[in-house]
């Protein structure tokens, strides 16, 4: 078999086998990612569910702190007592509704948890950070805007003005000068608002003349170890009292609603999934799960509930272990079914090369046993056609009257002899160009005379068929030619006049 029909059915084999694996492969690549978003979407629920238990915790804690806010008189002693029965509240502060501090007084005689809230907040309050953000979250609730309304403060916005300076800790004199303009404006309200004295039994008046719609809300600020919250409760007389939160105490109590830190064994069939709480400043503040090779970035990740918007929650799951059982079995499914097909074609072009090989070796042998054949009659018929020419000069010794009938039979021996010679020629001229071994011998040659000769041997049926033969030409005119080729085209084209245009009669040849 020649090496084309080879490269033809090896073509007939991948060609097939190649776009499968292609197609696979895409398959199981788009079921790799489906099944990545899938299991995205479970991860991000498992998250939510979590926010969710964290939107409760603080749920629960709003309304505690909503009664411990719930405050119309102001007597220093009561707002202690009230600040050393509720472990979760480091400092319960007053402003007025101008948003001057009331209490802590920093004219009066404070504690030592009050000195150092007022050190801690010194920036801001004089800066009006939390007035800021109430302010916008009551403008939010009566315009209907509740994202406004629910808004924390987050540093990188700039309309509540905190900047470089509110996160990190004051120097010892930025903690002189804040809590001296702290005090002067203290002072400087106190001729507008009475603060009882630790001795005072009787409530302190508020403005008593306004009126204000009650509202509330979180206000988160950064000082030292980084977020802080501060719950606010605006009161109908105005005066806006606010609870700062206990940081070690809130965030003990964010992660007692997460799930325990343990790692347990988990069976080989399930995915390792690592859960972290980080904060604002991507550093994890508790993380549970089993633990998992370093992670650059996380697989899922959404942002706290308010008011602790700024920290995320993330979960971190190994690539390779999520697309475990799935796209691994898609693959060797895949694999499995191309192997099959791939042998199931390979065994088919086998059975089909076997049979197109068996077909071209009968054939082979046939045209090789034809030409033998041909060989073997070629020399009879060379004697045959030289006997019969030498039997016609005999009959030209001989008087004509006596010779017509043999005469008559020797051309027709000639003219079958002839042709005979002209079909063998032809086959073995078809064997050697199968075995691409035919090639000219071109040689000089009077063409004239070569054609005449060839027509002559025509003649006697040419004269049975009714057919007048002319060759002109000029008998000196010399070509370079290969006699037994002309002779083998001459002798098929004489053929076809007497098989097919005999009707016309005339037969002319030029040379």
């Amino acid at each position: 078999m020649k090496s084309r029909s080879l490269i033809l059915i090896v073509l007939i084999v991948l060609l097939p086998t190649g776009l499968l694996t292609w197609f696979g492969v895409r398959l199981a690549r788009d079921e790799a990612t489906m099944t990545e978003q899938r299991f995205r979407s479970v991860m991000e629920q498992r998250l939510q569910d979590v926010n969710r238990l964290i939107e409760r915790r603080f749920s629960d804690t709003e309304r505690r702190l909503q009664a411990v806010t719930a405050i119309d008189a102001y007597l220093v002693s009561d707002l202690r007592a009230r600040v050393r029965s509720t472990p979760e509240v480091t400092q319960i502060f007053v402003l007025t509704p101008t948003g001057k501090l009331l209490y802590p007084n920093p004219a009066s005689a404070l504690n030592g948890t009050e000195q150092s809230f007022l050190k801690q907040a010194s920036t801001m309050l004089t800066d009006q950070d939390l007035q800021n953000a109430v302010a916008l979250a009551e403008a939010g609730r009566q315009t209907g805007d509740f994202a406004a309304a629910a808004r924390v403060p987050d540093p990188s916005q700039p309309e509540f003005e905190l900047n470089a300076e509110s996160l990190r800790p004051p120097s010892s004199a930025e903690h002189s000068t804040a809590f001296s303009d702290t005090v002067a404006k203290a002072d400087a309200a106190s001729s507008e608002n009475v603060v009882a004295s630790p001795g005072d039994s009787a409530p302190v008046p508020a403005d008593s003349n306004a009126s204000f719609t009650s509202s509330s809300g979180w206000f988160v600020w950064y000082w030292d170890q980084g977020l802080n919250l501060i719950y606010w409760q605006r009161r109908p007389s105005g005066h806006l009292v606010g609870a700062a939160l206990e940081r070690s105490r809130w965030i003990s109590d964010v992660i007692s609603v997460l799930p325990e830190t343990a790692r347990s064994e988990q069976s080989s069939d399930q995915v390792i999934t690592l859960f972290r709480v980080v904060n604002a400043a991507s550093e994890t503040v508790y993380e549970w799960g089993p633990d998992v090779e370093a992670i650059a970035e996380p697989f899922s990740e959404i942002a706290v509930v308010a008011p602790l918007a700024a920290w995320r929650l993330q979960c971190f799951v190994p690539r390779d272990q999520m697309l475990t059982g799935t796209g691994g079995r898609a693959i060797l499914t895949l694999a499995t079914g191309l192997t099959a097909f791939t042998v199931t074609l390979f065994v088919l072009a086998w059975l089909l090369y076997r049979d197109y090989a068996r077909d071209i070796r009968e054939a082979m042998q046939q045209v090789s046993f034809v030409n033998q054949v041909s060989h073997e009659l070629k020399t009879p018929l060379t004697n045959i056609r030289m006997y019969a020419e030498l039997l016609e000069r005999d009959l030209d010794a001989v008087e004509p009257e006596v010779t017509v009938r043999p005469r008559q039979r020797l051309a027709v021996i000639s003219s079958e002899a002839q042709r005979l010679s002209r079909l063998i020629g032809n086959v073995l001229t078809f064997a050697r160009q199968k075995r691409s071994t035919l090639e000219p011998h071109p040689c000089p040659t009077q063409a004239p005379v070569l054609v005449r000769q060839i027509v002559d041997r025509f003649g006697p049926s040419l004269t049975e068929h009714g057919i007048k033969a002319e060759v002109e030409g000029q008998d000196e005119r010399v070509l370079n030619l290969d006699p037994d080729f002309v002779e083998q085209i001459l002798g098929n084209l004489i053929n076809n006049v007497e098989r097919y245009a005999a009707s016309g009669k005339s037969l002319l040849v030029r040379c």
